[in-house]
Parts: C-alpha cells; sequence; structure tokens
C-alpha cells in the first residue's frame, strides 16, 4: 500500500469523524432541554412570552370555557416536563364564552314568549307546532328546557300547541285563571271558545287579572262554546251590598258586577244603583265629613312556576320585602308540576326560587 493511499484514506476518517462530532453537537447542544414552567391561569400573551424567552415556539388552540376570554386552561407538555428548544407547547386557551339563565316560557303565548327570549338576548330558532291538549298558541316545550344556562349564541326551538284536535269537535277549556284579561281573551279565542267578561270587585288582586272562570279549567266542551271570564276590578262602585243595622235590610249600595264584551272600559258608564252618595231629589247634600286616609292598598305576588320534568327535586320559593325575608314554599315537587303562589307584600318585594339548591329565577314586584 503507497504512502499516498494511507494518507487519503487518513483524511477520509478524519472527516467522518468531524461530521459525526458536528451532528452530534447540533443535537445535543445547540438544543438543550428546558423544563417547561406552569402556564395555566395565565394570559395567553404572559404564557408565550415566556415560551419565547425560553427559545421554545408556542401553538393556540381555543376551547369553549367559563372562564374569561385570552385564559390558558391547558398545555402540552404538563408543568415540570422537559422540552427541546426545537419542539412546539401547545396553549389551549378559553374563548370566554358566556352562558347565561335561559327563562322559561311554557305555557306563555307564543308572541310573549318570543319576546321574553329576545328581550334576555337569545335568539329564538325553529318554531313547531303540534295538536296538544294545552290551549291554540301556547307553548308547549322548549329546547333546550330551563332551567339550564347556555350560551346567548344557541337557538332556542320552541313547540306550540295548536289546539286539541278537531276531529271529534270538542276542545279542553284552557286554565286561564291568574292571567291578564287581553292574554285570556285571546287564548280563549285561539282554543275555538267564546270569551265573555264579568268585572268583578276584588282589590286583593291585581287590576285586570282573571280571578275565575266557568267552565272550569279541563273541562271538555263544543267548539265555540262560551267561556265566563271573572276579572278583577278596583271600582268600589262593584263591591257587595251591605247589610244595614238598624233595618236589617240590604242598603241601597246598588254595587253590582258588571257584564261587559270583552275590550270594553268597565269603569265608563259605570253608575251604582241608588247611589247613597247622591241624595234624592229635594233634599239638599249633607255637609262633607272630613275625609280619613285611606288604608294602604293590599298588594299580591302572583307567583307561578312550572316545575321541569325531573323527579325528587327540592323547591324552595322566598320573598323579601319591607317586612323582612320569609319562605313561602319548601318542598319536593313531581315533574312538571304547575306553582301558583298568592303572596301579600308591602312596599316592593323581590321574589326568588331556587331548585335542587340551585338559583333558578328571580322577579321584583312594585
Amino acid at each position: 500500500m503507497s504512502r499516498t493511499f494511507r494518507v487519503l484514506l487518513a483524511l477520509s476518517l478524519l472527516c467522518i469523524i468531524g461530521a459525526a462530532a458536528y451532528i452530534s453537537y447540533l443535537v445535543f447542544f445547540s438544543n438543550p432541554s428546558r423544563s417547561i414552567p406552569p402556564l395555566k391561569g395565565n394570559s395567553v400573551i404572559e404564557a408565550v412570552q415566556t415560551l419565547e424567552r425560553m427559545g421554545i415556539k408556542a401553538r393556540i388552540e381555543e376551547e369553549d370555557s367559563t372562564l374569561p376570554r385570552g385564559t390558558v386552561i391547558g398545555q402540552w407538555p404538563e408543568s415540570g416536563v422537559t422540552l427541546r428548544a426545537d419542539k412546539t407547547a401547545i396553549l389551549k386557551v378559553s374563548r370566554g364564552t358566556e352562558k347565561q339563565s335561559l327563562p322559561d316560557v311554557r305555557g306563555l303565548p307564543q308572541n310573549q314568549a318570543v319576546k321574553k327570549l329576545q328581550d334576555a338576548g337569545f335568539i329564538v330558532g325553529e318554531i313547531q307546532k303540534i295538536h296538544h291538549e294545552r290551549p291554540a298558541g301556547v307553548v308547549v316545550a322548549q329546547n333546550p328546557a330551563s332551567p339550564v344556562s347556555v350560551s346567548p349564541s344557541r337557538e332556542i326551538g320552541l313547540l306550540v300547541s295548536l289546539g286539541p284536535s278537531a276531529a271529534s269537535g270538542t276542545v279542553i277549556v284552557p286554565d286561564l285563571v291568574e292571567r291578564d284579561e287581553k292574554t285570556a281573551e285571546q287564548l280563549a279565542r285561539e282554543s275555538a271558545l267564546r270569551p265573555r267578561i264579568e268585572y268583578v270587585f276584588d282589590n286583593s288582586s291585581p287590576k285586570g287579572m282573571v280571578i275565575s272562570m266557568v267552565p272550569a279549567a279541563g273541562r271538555s266542551v263544543q267548539r265555540g262554546s262560551t267561556v265566563t271570564l271573572r276579572v278583577a276590578s278596583w271600582d268600589s262602585r262593584l263591591a257587595p251590598k251591605k247589610r244595614d243595622d238598624q233595618t236589617g235590610e240590604k242598603s241601597a249600595g246598588g254595587a253590582r258586577v258588571t257584564i261587559v264584551e270583552p275590550g270594553t272600559d268597565p269603569e265608563k258608564g259605570v253608575v251604582a244603583a241608588n247611589d247613597p252618595k247622591t241624595p234624592p231629589a229635594g233634599e239638599k247634600t249633607p255637609p262633607a265629613e272630613a275625609k280619613k286616609p285611606a288604608p294602604a292598598r293590599k298588594k299580591i305576588a302572583n307567583i307561578r312556576y312550572q316545575a321541569p320534568p325531573v323527579k325528587n327535586q327540592t323547591l324552595v320559593i322566598e320573598i323579601v320585602d319591607k317586612n323582612g325575608e320569609r319562605r313561602l314554599l319548601s318542598r319536593k315537587v313531581n315533574a312538571g308540576e304547575n306553582i301558583r303562589l298568592k303572596a301579600p307584600y308591602e312596599g316592593e318585594a323581590v321574589v326568588t326560587i331556587y331548585l335542587g339548591g340551585n338559583f333558578v329565577w328571580q322577579d321584583r314586584y312594585k
């Protein structure tokens, strides 16, 4: 073997060894591993800056979360794990989707349900209509069901009643008690019934609220039948007659129930028969007596709540007014049970409803 060949062979071996040494340096020494710090809970800007100072790139992945937008909710690798500087760390970041309590619109007329959802910031989606025992135009169900907290961007679907099938020629009388006069009239007509209004004196109920009805809710009647709605009025001239203690006869207070067509104002043109405040012809008007301050009008909070289709849930209803806080109801309710309460209060009142220990709804009464 010539000397020249041995020299060339030695140079080749040196080149191979040098190249291997350089590659080893690049692999093991130029990109040292770094221990990843805890980044959860930090803002995405702070987390990215921390990684960049370590020579590590960051990849951002957004996910729905109740945490504020831009908050790191997860990381890869986990804190304490080493990562080479030429690798990429993954940061899971909150989109900041806010959820709100969804109102329960079951039992409301369609237009009122839509308005209530829109006023709460929700989007009304598909509205389907089916024949149902509930009166026509009333919301039978909603999707998702309440109580629940959802994103305002989610569409809320409604299932609306067309009323019972007309095949038999009969309809089910809807429950119109404790509804306002106009809503009760509308629901009666949509249920193929003819509303007839009777105004009666009742200052313990809200003015214009239906306090009773004939026939009763749930009865099966012929389509086009008349349903009589007794509506609360605060007109004292409609108060019942009082008995005279001296004569034993009823005084000529003349108060009576006034029957009018729907939409007529009961307080216009109503004159009590033999009103004692109007003296007979030929007699002088007695001198005016000192007026006594009228007693404060009693206020009533009419509370209605339909339990969701879930069994063994404890329902708690509380009210707070100027007299303090008191509990109106605390018991287990049946799935889908309708709760109706009348609670007297003074000044202003706030009613709060809890189901299964969770806040459901709150309403204010003035």
